[in-house]
């Protein structure tokens, strides 16, 4: 009797105080709903298929099939509260229910692949109907979820730590986000908008082996998991996540970043068209007339601009640097780490005067300054005022007018939010001897990984 008592405590000491794989977090999402949006061609039907045929399961109970599809190719087709599974000659072979409760997965058990329109996936497939829509979604184990994640978010040429790194990131970034899209009846989606997630096609051995290696590894900040944020390159600095999304994050502070000072993306420009960003600017729904002026009124402590004010002949409006990137799209301006050539950077645009006294030209605020024609008084334009020259004819001084010709040149650094850990950063830290760990917790503050 007292062997069968201290059996029992023991066996009590270590449910409670042993913590065990599934207290990290991981297990508690073996399997997540990513919507498939890159496949689809149309929302009336989607197109499937698999070498062996299909087996229908319940999505609670996996390891007992309750029918089974022959064939190898068929269509799912929305039919008011159910979804359709119909043969090439549309004749029905199952009807699933349209609240993903059944799922669809290959008859093949070795390799369980399915094919949706073009592309191949691991898991299973869910359908659902939102809106009138035909959903699709990936119910896949998260640690495959990561084989078509890694290799879309960072090149599979990385080196090993930095490929690691990559993998807990994302692993961590999903399980923060887990709910992301709940309330439309999936995890997460396969875009930007939460990662990149291409399926199986894209998977290759190098980045399938770093979530191998680090299969259940989380980030975590006082317990808790992180939002694992991550982007291409800084410009020296990471950004404070205070500066770009507000709020104050302990761990997504500005950091040093000089790993990332000879990335791709350390220094680029682009012209854009008045007339272009006119258009734009209307479609975000800021209506402020042709575009006159762009100034930069206030940048955070790495020089990333927080906000600018827009002038045009029918107003002004002061947005943020992020909006302003939103506008113009993230793959021309690619980080907020910019500046307008031709713009002042200043309150306050110049022109320069002679007085007759000096040599040199003094500067005039041109918002106050006038010009008489003899006719009447009027306010300068920017263009009256180009080039000043000093008495003794030699010397002379140019003013950039803010905007001229019919576009603007932008000019800046780095690539991304800046926010979180540095995805070329992490390469030269990888290359110069760094883990993983290193780089996680360099790039997020006060972290613990495990």
């Amino acid at each position: 009797m007292k062997r069968t008592i201290s059996l029992i405590l023991i066996s009590l000491f270590i449910l409670i105080f042993i913590p065990t794989e599934k207290a990290y977090g991981v297990n508690m999402y073996d399997y997540i709903d990513v919507k498939l949006s890159r496949p689809l061609v149309q929302n009336a039907y989607v197109n499937l298929s698999s070498p062996m045929g299909f087996s229908i399961y319940d999505v609670e109970e996996k390891d007992n099939p309750l029918f089974i599809i022959e064939e190898t190719a068929i269509k799912a087709i929305p039919n008011n509260e159910y979804i359709d599974l119909v043969d090439s000659t549309n004749n029905l072979l199952y009807s699933l229910p349209n609240d993903g409760s059944l799922i669809l997965g290959s008859k093949d058990l070795e390799e369980p692949l399915i094919t949706v329109e073009k592309d191949m996936y691991r898991g299973y497939i869910r359908f659902l109907i939102n809106n009138n829509e035909l959903v699709v979604i990936n119910h896949v184990n998260i640690e495959q979820y990561l084989y078509g994640v890694v290799p879309r978010e960072m090149s599979y040429t990385s080196p090993m730590e930095a490929l690691k790194a990559q993998a807990v990131a994302s692993r961590t970034y999903a399980i923060h986000n887990i709910n992301k899209h709940a309330h439309e009846g999936f995890n997460l989606c396969d875009t930007t908008h939460c990662q990149v997630y291409n399926g199986f096609i894209y998977e290759k051995p190098t980045t399938n082996q770093a979530v191998d290696e680090t299969k259940g590894i989380l980030i975590y900040y006082d317990g808790e998991v992180i939002e694992a944020v991550y982007h291409s390159s800084s410009s020296g600095y990471t950004e404070d996540s205070s500066n770009v999304w507000g709020g104050n994050i302990p761990y997504l502070k500005s950091v040093e970043d000089h790993f990332s000072l000879d990335s791709p993306h350390s220094s680029w420009s682009f012209r854009i068209k008045l007339s272009e960003l006119n258009e734009k600017l209307i479609k975000a729904g800021i209506v402020i007339g042709d575009i006159q002026d762009i100034e930069i009124v206030e940048t955070s402590p790495t020089k990333k601009v927080n906000k600018l004010r827009l002038k045009g002949t029918l107003g002004e409006e002061i947005i943020s640097g992020e909006s302003f990137r939103s506008i113009i799209g993230g793959t021309a301006l690619k980080s907020t780490w910019f500046s307008i050539k031709g713009a002042s950077s200043n309150a306050v645009n110049y022109a320069y005067v002679l007085d007759g006294s000096s040599l040199l030209p003094k500067a005039v605020d041109i918002t106050k300054a006038y010009i008489i024609d003899g006719n009447n008084r009027r306010t300068v334009t920017r263009s009256m005022i180009s080039r000043a020259m000093g008495k003794d004819r030699i010397r002379s001084f140019e003013q950039i007018p803010f905007i001229s010709g019919d576009e603007l040149l932008i000019e800046g650094s780095g690539y991304g939010h800046g926010v979180g850990m540095s995805q070329y950063g992490a390469k030269k830290m990888a290359e110069s001897g760094y883990s993983f760990e290193d780089i996680l917790k360099y790039y997020y503050t006060g972290v613990d990984v495990y």
